[in-house]
């Protein structure tokens, strides 16, 4: 069963590798068989669709970010502290950055024509917005964020800040120095206008 594992893992990989660097719309299963060095034949025997494939890439890839992040998060003392550095790394860390934006934006623009990638994104995306609102919420428990704080509120607005100045890193509109400045800048607002 590891060796399946093992070999879904690299499919997986590969699948995003092709999309960060050619993009989803025009993704040709043969070329992600290519990347991973194994037959195509081997590429459906796990997944048969295309549609199926960028799904389970998507959130493989999720899983791979949302790792890096805890290990980015341990350590920290106060639940402000760690919102603010989940914020900055979706726009910062090159790690969590470039290949997770390319593919977050392939897929949601891929999304708008086949229904089958809108459950792994609307997920995906539920997900990241409650770990913003989590964090909030910890943090009026701490007293690092004001009782005032509405928690879905305040998530709401810092996940779509963070989507507007990703988007514009990942297309060289601004810098990810200029943008971790907003989104400190953001969060302070968010904070000191609820206090």
């Amino acid at each position: 069963m590891a060796a399946t594992a093992t070999r879904v893992d690299e499919l997986l990989e590969a699948t995003c590798r092709v999309v960060a660097r050619e993009g989803a719309h025009g993704l040709r299963m043969s070329a992600v068989a290519s990347e991973a060095g194994v037959s195509s034949a081997l590429l459906h025997y796990y997944f048969a669709t295309k549609s199926e494939l960028l799904s389970r890439a998507f959130s493989w890839a999720e899983e791979r970010v949302q790792e890096r992040v805890e290990a980015e998060l341990y350590g920290l003392d106060t639940a402000a502290e760690k919102l603010e550095r989940l914020l900055v790394l979706y726009v910062e860390d090159d790690l969590v950055f470039r290949d997770n934006w390319v593919l977050w934006n392939e897929l949601w623009s891929s999304a708008l024509f086949d229904a089958d990638l809108r459950p792994a994104i609307e997920a995906g995306y539920r997900g990241w917005v409650e770990r913003i609102e989590t964090l909030l919420a910890e943090g009026r428990d701490d007293r690092s964020v004001p009782m005032s704080v509405d928690p879905a509120q305040a998530a709401a607005r810092l996940a779509a800040t963070v989507d507007g100045l990703g988007s514009q890193v990942l297309l060289e509109m601004t810098d990810p120095t200029r943008a971790a400045g907003l989104l400190r800048r953001a969060l302070a607002l968010e904070l000191g206008a609820a206090a």
